[in-house]
């Protein structure tokens, strides 16, 4: 009788912990540039994760955008695609992405992501943007919905951009899809050096939890970026840390991003994310 007691607890205690241990989200979708910065990109524009981050950020540099990305993390099994497409030479701008991802250890998830979105701007100063985003997921986890991100960025003067969003505002009552809202701030010196930070912040239980994304890049030669960032997650992993960074190679916009995200603590995640740009 001790013996099949001492097992039941074991095994509780095992799953337990199974169960305490979260893996990356759909919060963790990205490009290699953003991802090389620690997830600090809302304020920046460059790339489609405007798309799904803060749609206003569309219009913050006028191109056609076609842009392939591919993310996986072998400790954690998990992983993503994903293609995006934006136009941004009007005052009316427009970005489409699809995404597929897996994630959630053994309770498996798969995601088909598909995201609408627009942005305007009021002159060179105040972008606003609004973004349709459907989700499939198949798994422990299902659901078939439709929630909606909305942002607004002021760029007061050319180095500076300051931005807030909301993302899945509209209730979707499922925990892959939860509603949290971003402020961000990134800059621009000397045509070189471009830091960024993103809070994150997670109205969802009863106390507010938080997360804290920061990055930097280095442009040299006009060609070459380098690029590191170190990510707080207090929302879906508490106290989890992570540092990461990347390089990059690019002509006239177009060109190759590759990435490598390290978890200091927690699952001992190790992510690798390519890139690949071009820019009309």
């Amino acid at each position: 009788m001790r013996r099949i007691f001492a097992l039941s607890l074991l095994v509780s205690t095992a799953a337990f912990a199974q169960a305490a241990q979260v893996t990356p989200d759909l919060r963790d979708l990205g490009t290699a540039r953003s991802i090389a910065m620690g997830g600090a990109f809302e304020s920046l524009g460059y790339g489609s994760e405007a798309i799904g981050g803060n749609p206003a950020a569309l219009g913050l540099y006028k191109r056609y955008l076609i842009e392939a990305s591919g993310a996986w993390d072998i400790p954690n099994g998990y992983g993503f695609g994903s293609i995006g497409l934006a136009d941004s030479t009007n005052e009316l701008q427009a970005g489409v992405s699809y995404t597929f991802a897996t994630y959630g250890g053994l309770q498996r998830r798969y995601a088909h992501v598909t995201t609408l979105a627009s942005s305007y701007a009021f002159g060179q100063i105040i972008s606003i943007g609004a973004a349709i985003r459907h989700h499939a997921i198949i798994g422990a986890s299902n659901t078939n919905s439709v929630t909606m991100n909305a942002g607004i960025i002021v760029r007061p003067v050319q180095q500076f951009s300051f931005g807030i969003s909301g993302h899945n505002l509209i209730g979707v009552y499922n925990k892959d899809v939860s509603r949290y809202f971003v402020g961000s701030i990134a800059a621009q010196f000397f045509n070189q050096l471009s830091p960024a930070i993103d809070v994150r912040l997670d109205f969802n239980q009863r106390l507010p939890r938080w997360a804290i994304h920061g990055g930097i890049e280095w442009l040299i030669a006009n060609m070459v970026p380098i690029r590191a960032g170190y990510e707080y997650d207090g929302i879906a992993n508490p106290n989890h840390h992570y540092i990461s960074f990347g390089a990059g190679w690019f002509y006239e916009g177009s060109g190759i991003d590759i990435a490598y995200r390290h978890e200091i603590n927690g699952l001992n995640g190790r992510e690798i994310v390519l890139t690949l740009k071009l820019q009309l």
